[in-house]
């Protein structure tokens, strides 16, 4: 009867509150469905701004819930409130079958050194940074008078670098650029890179680079005593890092410096550019003592490196242009459309000797022909599409003579070029007769024509784009030549040295293009006008925008296409020497471990990261890849056995397409 009684009076108010619970349940259904249709919004500003508002109602809801509910039970059931002192959304969706968006789920940042050090591992090796393009900062030591305001400021990687800029856009560009004619620093303007970690961490506060690897790398147990970075203008080609700035003397001394008070060999890692830069660092250090690399290094850790090349070098030094309108990606946003004009940025591409080093090696058995090319897929070929033609190219034609007095008025040339494309975009006739096919020489002969004779000669010294006259001893002697074709020359002897290399894939990468051809008579006649008034480079070359709509040509957009890679390095280039040719004992004589690993791309919602998240394979944020971070770690931590390749592209199939001859590649 006690019993009875003591139910029937809390019976009333647990009714009411259930009642409260079903009202609030289906509250939070409502806004949940609000928030997961705020997400799916095409408007990035309108989306962000519901999101934010959703995601503050919820928040008040489940408080004003579970208030209400706590107020109409007090004590009654005080003892369950306070059991569950934190709202659950785990448990809230177990209990009422509701699936809750990702953001409100609340995720740990993956930290794998401490998951390594819970395991066991140590540092044992240290690690030496070699950073790749544009990732580091360069700082101002000395400029004209426009830019005295920023002297030992960052002007590249940093937010000062946004207010140099947008202050006075000419000024910036003049002290960006390199002298055109022997890639050092122009008169009265210095640059020095950033130094130590502090140079590599951050492109500018809140966009990590190698952040990431020096957390990851503390939590183990490093710090500045045993992990370091040789930073360098990225700006220079390989042969002006020494000559101006002793770049490989001052690395060399890092690493015996660092091999000497650590009392261990060092782990090297690079990113992107920075493996170009130091596989000819092995090269040079070598050729005074053949067993240094055996003495000094434990492994070689190579993160995205662009071996052979990357095919959007070629397109920004021809017309200023890539998909993303960005060398290698962070120049995107900076020199776009619309704050420099593409025949600007071309000048200033064409003054960094590192894009000339950036520029496609191997030729057409590398890279394909007009008909065929390694990488080329089932559907492609049956389709009668390559890779190979690495330039398709579409010709204006002349105007007639009725036309010639519209084309000197004072119409922009823009619209010149488009009127004409609008006659002749349906016409597929005329159109097919005004198309060719470029492999990879012919659009390197071309760049040629166009950018003229001294850059020409530039490249031959500071590139290895012609693989059938540039070989391993091909620099010996000459200290202003001496970047390696890595098709040609061995890796070092060091056989306990082990080699890994870790890259992205599963990224739309560029790897083709189409191109409008604006060499007309009358359109050179006007490109030279327009150079002459406003100072500035002829670009008579431009991206076909409208490839994407002809017919029969695939995976085109925006006039380039894509293949498989890391969104800015194509898997031709990261994958393929490691995969097979640095391997066989041609390149490898002292048979030094090589290990593939790839990453595929598996980037989260942009609205929990922009950037992509802890597994994004993307070239630059890769380098945040917990993955990536816990290899480099067992690396050091001297247990690199553990780790065996991993392979899940195509790799195989397009290294075995393209042969090792007896004088190196190719045959």
């Amino acid at each position: 009867m006690g019993s009875s009684s003591k139910t029937s009076k809390i019976e009333g108010p647990l009714k009411k509150a259930a009642g409260k619970v079903e009202e609030g349940v289906e509250h939070l259904k409502e806004k949940a469905h609000e928030v997961k249709e705020a997400a799916k919004r095409p408007q990035e500003h309108k989306r962000s701004w519901t999101i934010a508002a959703a995601v503050i109602i919820v928040a008040v809801g489940i408080y004003l819930q579970r208030n209400a509910i706590k107020h109409s039970v007090e004590p009654m059931v005080q003892p369950v409130l306070d059991s569950m002192p934190s709202f659950n959304w785990t448990e809230f969706q177990d209990r009422h079958g509701i699936s809750m968006p990702d953001m409100f789920r609340k995720e740990e940042k993956p930290r794998p050194g401490i998951k390594l050090r819970d395991l066991g591992y140590k540092p044992k090796h240290p690690i030496i940074i070699v950073p790749g393009f544009v990732t580091s900062g360069l700082e101002l030591w000395h400029g004209k008078p426009c830019a005295n305001k920023f002297f030992r400021q960052r002007i590249w990687g940093s937010l000062s670098m946004t207010q140099s800029f947008m202050g006075d856009k000419q000024c910036w560009m003049e002290h960006m650029a390199l002298n055109s004619t022997d890639g050092l620093d122009p008169e009265g303007i210095r640059l020095r890179a950033s130094e130590g970690l502090l140079g590599v961490d951050y492109f500018f506060p809140g966009y990590a680079v190698w952040a990431g690897l020096i957390e990851a790398a503390a939590d183990l147990g490093y710090d500045t005593n045993n992990l370091h970075s040789e930073t360098y203008d990225w700006r220079l080609s390989v042969p002006n890092m020494e000559k101006r700035d002793s770049y490989f003397t001052r690395l060399k001394w890092r690493i015996e410096l660092t091999h000497l008070t650590g009392k261990e060999k060092v782990v090297v890692a690079s990113h992107s550019w920075g493996d170009n830069v130091f596989r000819n660092f092995l090269v040079w250090v070598t050729e005074d003592d053949p067993d240094w690399v055996e003495k000094h290094i434990h492994a070689y850790v190579n993160i995205a490196g662009p071996v052979l090349g990357v095919a959007k070098s070629m397109t920004s030094l021809l017309s200023g242009e890539t998909r993303d309108t960005a060398e290698l990606g962070l120049i995107g946003a900076f020199l776009s459309d619309s704050l420099v004009p593409r025949n600007v940025r071309v000048k200033l591409f064409r003054t960094w000797g590192s894009g000339l080093g950036m520029l496609p090696i191997g030729g057409p058995a590398v890279w394909g022909n007009s008909t065929w090319a390694p990488d080329d897929t089932e559907e492609m070929k049956e389709n009668n599409q390559t890779y190979g033609a690495f330039i398709t190219e579409t010709l204006i034609p002349p105007k007639d003579d009725e036309d010639t007095e519209e084309s000197n008025d004072k119409s922009d040339f823009r619209d010149f070029i488009s009127n004409w494309l609008d006659k002749f975009r349906g016409n597929k006739t005329e159109m097919e007769k005004i198309v060719k096919a470029h492999d990879v020489d012919g659009a390197v002969n071309i760049l040629f024509d166009h950018a003229g004779p001294l850059f020409k000669e530039q490249v031959i010294k500071w590139g290895a784009v012609h693989a059938d006259k540039r070989s391993c001893a091909a620099g010996k002697g000459s200290p202003d030549e001496y970047y390696f074709n890595p098709l040609k020359c061995p890796l070092p002897k060091a056989p306990s040295m082990a080699m890994y290399c870790l890259y992205g894939v599963g990224i739309p990468t560029e790897r083709s293009y189409y191109y409008l051809n604006l060499e007309s008579e009358e359109a050179m006649r006007k490109s030279e006008q327009e150079s002459e008034t406003a100072e500035q480079y002829e670009v008579r070359w431009r991206l076909d925008k409208d490839a994407d709509k002809a017919e029969n040509r695939g995976e085109v957009d925006s006039g380039v296409r894509t293949s498989d890679g890391d969104g800015t390095v194509g898997l031709l280039s990261t994958g393929v020497m490691c995969h097979k040719h640095w391997r066989d004992k041609q390149l490898n004589p002292s048979g030094i471990r090589v290990v593939s690993r790839e990453f595929r791309h598996e980037p989260v919602a942009m609205y929990k990261d922009l950037r992509g998240g802890p597994r994004s394979a993307d070239h630059v944020d890769i380098l945040g890849h917990m993955d990536v971070l816990a290899d480099v770690l067992t690396i050091a931590a001297g247990r690199g056995d553990e780790l065996q390749d991993k392979i899940i592209s195509d790799v195989g199939r397009i290294a075995d397409n393209i042969p090792l001859g007896a004088d190196g590649c190719c045959d």
